[in-house]
């Protein structure tokens, strides 16, 4: 892969990590700010009342989090071409893709704050109608589908990047731990979760930011490896 690729795309995926940790922290103000229930249309209605700001915010942050990790897939598919099969790289980027779209369609939803106080000011029983569907479409289905994606990706790359040697080894181990989120989904919708400790729910909450912030700092080395061979060529004697 060329300087130029490389660099655009480790940029690309400082870009999404940023913005998805400025999402995760946007959903916090709501509860934080006393109005804990977030699944209530009446207290969430009355948060957007004083504070519409944030869900346009998180709204923005989604969608710069959906492009950027459209390109990002991309260039996360170059520095594994080499050393994987064809389909693993384009399985692996299917995964990628998909969290992508599921985070812009959430920003999507999340932007329509203004239509939503609208909608409830002509009418109450409309705009928690319309909160609900948002809510579960939102949060309940792109969000959650959107951090399932996005975990699977990140262990996808690192089982193929340990193997290959791709990418650095402690980075690859770490990218391994969003697998506990996955597992933890499964055994939920099984109903197996029960038999867990309940603790196990806070862990599994964790492991989204923390792969987020896994995310940064693979840019932030992919962007480091880049420019250390912008210097390689250079240092190239031309015949």
């Amino acid at each position: 892969m060329s300087d130029v690729p490389a660099r655009s795309g480790a940029l690309a995926m400082i870009v999404a990590s940023v913005a998805a940790l400025a999402w995760t922290a946007l959903e916090l103000v709501q509860p934080a700010s006393g109005f804990e229930d977030t699944d209530s249309p009446t207290v969430t209605l009355q948060f957007l009342a004083l504070h519409r700001d944030v869900w346009a915010n998180a709204g923005f942050a989604l969608l710069v989090l959906g492009i950027a990790m459209t390109v990002a897939t991309f260039a996360l598919a170059d520095v594994l071409a080499d050393r994987s099969s064809s389909l693993t790289v384009r399985s692996i980027s299917t995964a990628g893709i998909f969290a992508a779209a599921c985070f812009f369609l959430f920003g999507v939803l999340r932007s329509g704050s203004g239509a939503l106080l609208y909608i409830n000011g002509l009418r109450e029983d409309w705009g928690h109608g319309a909160f609900l569907v948002i809510q579960m479409m939102g949060i309940h289905g792109f969000a959650q589908a959107g951090v399932l994606a996005f975990c699977l990706w990140a262990v996808s790359i690192s089982v193929v990047a340990l193997r290959s040697g791709a990418l650095p080894r402690i980075l690859c181990v770490l990218g391994l731990i969003p697998a506990l989120r996955i597992v933890l989904l499964m055994l939920g919708s099984s109903g197996s979760l029960d038999a867990l400790p309940d603790g196990l729910w806070i862990v599994a909450m964790i492991t989204i930011p923390g792969t987020f912030l896994w995310s940064l700092i693979l840019g932030l080395v992919l962007l480091r490896r880049s420019f250390g061979a912008s210097r390689r060529a250079a240092a190239v004697p031309v015949t």
